[in-house]
């Protein structure tokens, strides 16, 4: 199991993540043949970023955007050096941050409390803006 799975454990209920598992399961084989379409949610500070960039006209829309976030990290995957590096120096970035620190349990006990109150309260949404015929 990964770290990012041993993550995700602590703060979704096995149920929704089995849930999640068989989804994709059943989706996987349709997909490979005919794409995905889904609904994403970008936290703030990506959010932020994405909507920025759709104004300076980088990308066309907010799924453009993450579509091409998504060829890099499909990229990435074939190497796993180059990832494993990656991480190396964010972590290293994090822990020579000079800004405050927060023990792991009220860090984790943080997320789950931002979790809870997202799933309250239904973000903006962007609309696809039809193309002129």
């Amino acid at each position: 199991m990964s770290d990012l799975e041993i993550q995700q454990d602590d703060l979704y209920p096995p149920e929704y993540r089995a849930a999640q598992k068989a989804q994709a399961t059943a989706l996987k084989a349709e997909a490979s043949d005919h794409g995905l379409r889904m609904e994403t949610y970008l936290v703030p500070s990506i959010a932020e970023w994405v909507l920025t960039q759709v104004e300076r006209g980088r990308f066309l829309d907010p799924s453009e955007a993450v579509f091409a976030a998504m060829q890099v990290f499909t990229e990435l995957d074939a190497y796993p050096d180059l990832h494993e590096e990656l991480f190396r120096r964010e972590i290293t970035k994090r822990l020579n941050d000079d800004g405050p620190t927060i023990p792991g349990d009220e860090a984790l006990a943080g997320l789950k409390e931002r979790i809870k109150r997202r799933a309250e309260r239904e973000p903006p949404t962007w609309v696809k803006v039809p193309y002129p015929s």
